[in-house]
Parts: structure tokens; C-alpha cells; sequence
């Protein structure tokens, strides 16, 4: 009988990839998920609803316009409500094949003022476009806030 050293090689394989997933890594976040859709109505003119698991649908939620000190337009920001998040990714853009938003050149995620901000320019904002992004923070935050309530009593509230 010969004997081959690459039969059980799979199996091997198999044993390590199932304990290397068996817990999950330390430190991992807890993401929620945010989806914003932009509908152009007019020439760099948009609406945006954004969609929060939790609070439902928000209308230009923060929408600003950022302007060069030549009076010129150069982004359009809207907050994400990720405001205790530590990191924003961009998962996907719908459709996924729009030419005019190209990211890091038409649209981005930037971090501003304790919250997320994704950002458009030129070509993007004349798109009709949807984003889904998560949000991610070190622990869930339903558990932070109740196991620490104390933290969120206001001063002057009545006991």
C-alpha cells in the first residue's frame, strides 16, 4: 500500500478554516446599516431621503452645500447619522454602473462635526443615485446605553 501525503491535506484544510471561524476576532463592530437615495429634480438641484433602521425615513437630513471662497459650489453634504460610529464604509451604490458618480472623484464618505457626512459633486449631482453604507461602532449601542444609563441623566432633570 502506498501511502500519499496529499489525501489528507484537504482535510486538514477543512479542520482549520472551521476553528479559525469557529469565534468571531476581539474588538469586532457592530454595524448598522444606512441606505440614502438622491433623486435629481433640476441642474444640481436633489433631494435626499435618508433610511435609518431605527428612525425610519429623514428628508435632507443636514443637507448643506459647501461653497469656494470664489462663490462657487464644490460639494453637497448630507449627515448619515452615524454619529457615535467610529467608522463608514460605502457598501454599494445603485445602480452600480453610473458613469457620472465615481467614487473619491464625485462622491465620498467624509467624517465632520461628531457625525458622517457622504459628500457629491459635479456629474453626481445631476444623478438620480442610492448609497448603502453601514456604520460601525465598538459595541452595540443599545447595550452601552443601558449598562450606562448614568452617563445620559441630564443635571437638571427631576428624580
Amino acid at each position: 500500500m502506498q501511502y500519499c501525503p496529499l489525501k489528507f491535506i484537504p482535510i486538514f484544510i477543512i479542520l482549520v478554516l472551521l476553528k479559525v471561524d469557529a469565534a468571531p476576532p476581539s474588538g469586532s463592530f457592530f454595524w448598522t446599516d444606512r441606505e440614502i437615495s438622491c433623486v435629481t429634480y433640476d441642474v444640481n438641484r436633489t433631494r435626499c431621503v435618508l433610511n435609518h433602521p431605527q428612525l425610519g425615513p429623514e428628508q435632507n437630513p443636514e443637507c448643506f452645500d459647501e461653497v469656494d471662497e470664489n462663490g462657487k459650489k464644490l460639494k453637497t453634504y448630507c449627515a448619515l447619522g452615524c454619529e457615535e460610529s467610529l467608522e463608514a464604509q460605502l457598501v454599494k451604490k445603485i445602480p452600480s454602473n453610473s458613469p457620472s458618480c465615481v467614487q473619491h472623484y464625485t462622491y465620498n464618505l467624509e467624517r465632520r462635526r461628531q457625525d458622517w457626512l457622504l459628500w457629491r459633486n459635479g456629474t453626481c449631482l445631476d444623478t438620480t443615485i442610492r448609497f448603502h453604507l453601514i456604520c460601525g461602532t465598538p459595541t452595540n449601542p443599545k447595550i452601552f446605553y443601558r449598562e450606562n444609563e448614568e452617563l445620559f441623566i441630564y443635571e437638571d432633570a427631576e428624580n
